[in-house]
């Protein structure tokens, strides 16, 4: 993707965000996802999460959850941009459910965006 083109996306990105996504975060919504980070969620969640998981980041630095421990350590990482370079893994930031760790991740996604309500 040119410069230009690269601009165009991340300021349509930007009013997405903006418009759609930032009215969606309301304290509950966030209650919500720490209820149930995995599986079915509402309309307004699943919107808020898919705009999150897509692509619209450059792939380094990206935010992840890396399984340290089969079964019973998850921790906050990054990708390391390059393929055969092991993730970035933050040793404080790991919890001992995926689901704590889903929505530690949620909450930095909220945050990192500037939409999160404490």
């Amino acid at each position: 993707m040119n410069e230009q083109a690269k601009k165009a996306y991340l300021e349509t990105d930007k009013r997405i965000l903006e418009r759609n996504i930032k009215p969606l975060i309301t304290k509950e919504l966030i209650e919500e996802h720490r209820k149930n980070p995995v599986g079915r969620h509402s309309h307004a969640l699943s919107q808020v999460m898919n705009y999150f998981r897509r692509n619209h980041e450059e792939i380094e630095g990206k935010d992840l959850i890396v399984c340290t421990e089969p079964h019973k350590t998850w921790c906050l990482g990054a990708h390391p941009g390059k393929r055969g370079v092991p993730y970035i893994v933050f040793s404080d930031e790991c919890y001992d459910t995926r689901e704590k760790a889903e929505h530690a991740l949620f909450l930095k996604r909220l945050e990192k965006h500037g939409v999160l309500i404490k």
